[in-house]
């Protein structure tokens, strides 16, 4: 591990100002133009050859979870490493850039993460085409374990300010970091073939593809309950956040037992609402990629059994009002589907959605009470009729015909032969069984998704946008600055579905595109001085604003 130091003009190309509703910030030095050199942490170059080999053989194999990444253990602490720098203001920063040779992307485990109220912190890329979000005293752990998401690129840059008016000590300890050697853009791999995003079988479907009218109007509600599932130890799953009897939005997230395995939930992240706009439906054409953060970081386990395969979390912090996701409901009586529906994200890919019309069945596979979606090889039937599910989807939720979750995602041997599903099996453990199977409630799931004692059979999905006002009210919208001169910068952290166009005032529609990234930057610098519309559109709802823009010189 070599350490140097880098010279960072952090240049701001335009003036803007910046919402800090729900702690939504920009890192203090784009602000204000900070210039500073900064220590880098050079780590060397990683021999994956034989990483690569594992992945050939592994990769079709859903009782684990999809690998992604490399665990490189680190040593840093904000107390003897990294670069301070005093502000004119009083304030001071600390920064420190790691490296890690032809990483696809970096995420961050801090083994002691302690941050003083009032003060922030970010990470971000080189060339600022990826940030996480504001990290603040909402943060902090009893345990004072963090895990990060991703970001893209082979340098991530960890940034903390500290105001003034801070009184307690900052505590920064990374004990590793994952280096991602695939996810997340389009790479070579496996001689030239792998591709990241778009890396699952061509047979799959976008979770936005229609697949029956009997069932789209629920899939447009429920896809938006399931989460990539980061593990912290450069493993993913698939997962699902569940509503209980209370329907108190209590942030319990279900996925499998065997992604518990030699991860810690405290290190645990997760993104919801990672969809394509443009959906490709088992063409094997390559999906259309968004960039969003619904992301959360943190998990306590609650509840796991091995003989359904199940685990249940507790997110470190609760799911923010004004987010787009829902709560899935549930159904106990363990009854046969009439056909069921999958939706996962299989190989860390975009989420996809997979339909079964047999009708899922009891089994016990190998000790597990399971619910077994017959193939050629195992049972009746021919497996998934769309999609399929792949290393990856491990964890990810099962609905029944009404839409409630009925199981999670065990094993099985289901996959894409080019556009064609292969026919065969998959099984998953079944929600009726996790439900008071165990004989504590560290081993079942009524203790914790009924708490009212209520006996209930089944649930309704939650949605948790119920009391949170419509689009039309533009509030869970930044759109700076206004007038403009140069750029206009839209902020989007609830609606994964956004496009928009860009009139004059006698109707012509100069630009449009899609706005679904959390920040999109529209660049205004040939337009004339005057005034004009930006109409923007929910796709999936399709409400819409318009919004009057001034353009100064």
């Amino acid at each position: 591990m070599k350490r140097t130091l880098l010279f960072f003009i952090l240049m701001v190309p335009f003036q803007f100002s910046f919402s800090q509703e729900n702690g939504r910030e920009l890192p203090y030095s784009w602000e204000y133009d900070v210039r500073s050199t900064v220590e880098t942490v050079r780590l060397p170059v990683l021999d994956l050859a034989s990483v690569i080999a594992e992945d050939e053989i592994n990769d079709r194999d859903k009782s684990q979870p999809w690998r992604y990444g490399i665990t490189r253990p680190l040593t840093l602490d904000v107390l003897n490493t990294g670069t301070w720098t005093d502000l004119p203001n009083g304030a001071r920063l600390w920064q420190i850039a790691i490296n890690s040779p032809s990483a696809i992307n970096i995420s961050v485990n801090y083994d002691n993460f302690f941050l003083p109220e009032g003060a922030r912190l970010h990470m971000y890329n080189i060339d600022r085409s990826d940030i996480s979000k504001t990290y603040t005293k909402n943060e902090n752990r009893e345990n004072n374990l963090l895990g990060s998401w991703f970001i893209e690129g082979e340098t991530i840059i960890i940034e903390y300010y500290e105001p003034d008016t801070v009184q307690e000590v900052v505590q920064l300890k990374i004990g590793s970091i994952i280096h991602g050697y695939r996810l997340g853009q389009l790479q070579d791999y496996i001689n030239g073939e792998g591709r990241g995003l778009n890396d699952s079988g061509d047979c799959n479907y976008d979770v936005n593809c229609p697949i029956g009218s009997d069932f789209d109007e629920k899939k447009e509600i429920l896809k938006k309950t399931v989460a990539l599932l980061n593990l912290g130890n450069g493993y993913l799953c698939s997962a699902s956040l569940i509503n209980n009897t209370r329907e108190d939005k209590t942030p319990y997230l279900l996925t499998a037992n065997h992604c518990l395995e030699g991860s810690d939930p405290a290190f645990w992240s997760i993104r919801l609402n990672w969809t394509s706009p443009n959906p490709v439906c088992g063409t094997g054409d390559d999906s259309t990629d968004v960039e969003t953060n619904f992301t959360m970081s943190g998990a306590i386990l609650r509840a796991s059994n091995s003989l359904s395969d199940f685990a249940l979390v507790e997110l470190s912090n609760s799911i923010p009002s004004s987010w787009d996701v829902a709560f899935a409901g549930w159904d106990r009586t363990d009854d046969l589907p009439l056909y069921e529906v999958g939706i996962h994200h299989p190989q860390g890919d975009i989420m996809k959605v997979s339909r079964d019309d047999s009708g899922a069945v009891h089994q016990n596979a190998n000790g597990r009470e399971v619910w077994l979606i017959g193939g050629v090889s195992v049972g009746s039937g021919n497996g998934w009729e769309i999609g399929t599910t792949e290393s990856g989807s491990s964890g990810s939720p099962l609905f029944n015909q009404n839409g409630r979750i009925i199981g999670q995602l065990y094993a099985g041997q289901s996959y894409c032969e080019g556009n064609q599903n292969n026919n065969d099996f998959d099984i998953y453990g079944r929600f009726a069984v996790s439900w008071d199977s165990g004989d504590t409630p560290e081993t079942r799931l009524m203790d914790w998704l009924d708490p009212l004692e209520t006996g209930a059979n089944l649930t309704d999905t939650l949605q948790n946008l119920l009391n949170v006002p419509d689009i039309e009210t533009i509030g869970a919208l930044d759109i700076y600055p206004n007038p403009a001169a140069s750029f206009i910068t839209i902020e989007n952290f609830r609606y994964p579905d956004l496009s928009y166009s860009f009139y004059n005032v006698v109707g012509q529609r100069l630009m449009s595109g899609s706005i679904s990234n959390s920040y999109n930057v529209l660049d205004i610098q040939s337009l004339s001085a005057g005034v004009y519309f930006l109409h923007i559109v929910d796709n999936e709802s399709s409400q819409a604003i318009t919004k009057k823009i001034i353009v100064e010189r």
